[in-house]
């Protein structure tokens, strides 16, 4: 026995020696492969996503933790605007090639790319793949659609698919109820007038919170009066259009022919528009901060 026990000494040592040299040799490898990445205000070469994912032999998760640091002290370094932000993306890249189902990483890289980095489109490409990469069990996967409807809306002016991802995020797991806030505004700004009227009403009925409660009834209301007013322009329209033979080409040409007072105004920064084609009166939301330039 004891023969046998002096035997295996030997064995364990070169073992032991062996886990330490990987050990040493592994530190070294990722902190050269690491270090290829500054942090500081003047990041001048991110390498490529497909080299880092070779060096790293197979510790993608580990790399991809220590390339999320960086990125996150890199965002904190920075000023706002796209100027400051110029490595960012393809940081980002590098962190999601080697960890593409993250989406923690998906969710804040794209804020950091839209608001941050002011490049909506960037912002939009980089969650567009994290509702492709994500597995659709994650409890906060709808985070993403949620902020793709938040950056079209409100960087990109794309109504039409900034309710669409609205609608998206509502419909998966775990997502709060007050996201229909958001669909219903959508609804409401695309004339979609039932949907969002049906919606407001929801929130109103079941919220307990009485600022939301009244907002909600608001906003039926807005819906309301919105749908009213259309039908009586389009009367007004109607009868212009029988009168001249032809449909006006605009509510102002209604108004000097003396058939309307004035066009009235809309709610939410709206405007009633008249689609000279059809001879149809619609309502067109305006953003706010499209305003000044009208």
């Amino acid at each position: 026995m004891r023969s046998r026990s002096r035997r295996r000494w030997p064995w364990l040592i070169l073992c032991l020696a062996l886990l330490l040299a990987g050990q040493v040799w592994l530190s070294i490898r990722i902190n050269s492969i690491s270090a290829a990445i500054q942090v500081s205000n003047d990041v001048l070469f991110v390498p490529s996503p497909a080299l880092v994912k070779t060096a790293c032999l197979g510790f993608d998760n580990l790399l991809s933790d220590i390339f999320w640091l960086r990125t996150i002290r890199y965002v904190f370094n920075q000023q706002k605007g796209p100027k400051h932000f110029r490595m960012l993306k393809d940081m980002l890249d590098v962190v999601t090639c080697l960890d593409p189902y993250s989406c923690d990483v998906y969710v804040r890289g794209g804020c950091w790319l839209y608001e941050d980095a002011e490049d909506a489109n960037d912002g939009v490409g980089f969650l567009e793949r994290g509702l492709q990469f994500v597995p659709k069990q994650v409890l906060n996967r709808w985070e993403i659609a949620f902020h793709l409807g938040k950056c079209l809306r409100e960087e990109v002016h794309d109504e039409k698919n900034a309710t669409r991802y609205f609608q998206m995020a509502l419909q998966m797991p775990h997502a709060p109820r007050a996201l229909m806030l958001a669909v219903a505004a959508g609804y409401q700004r695309l004339e979609k007038f039932e949907e969002a009227k049906k919606l407001w009403k929801e929130a109103r009925d079941t919220t307990g919170d009485p600022k939301i409660r009244n907002a909600a009834n608001k906003r039926v209301q807005q819906i309301e009066i919105t749908q009213k007013t259309i039908g009586l322009l389009q009367q007004k329209v109607d009868a212009f259009t029988k009168a001249h033979g032809r449909s006006p080409h605009s509510l102002s040409e209604v108004v000097a022919s003396g058939l309307l007072d004035k066009v009235p105004a809309a709610p939410l920064s709206g405007e009633y528009t008249l689609d000279a084609a059809s001879g149809r009166v619609h309502y067109l939301y305006i953003p706010q901060d499209l305003m000044s330039y009208r």
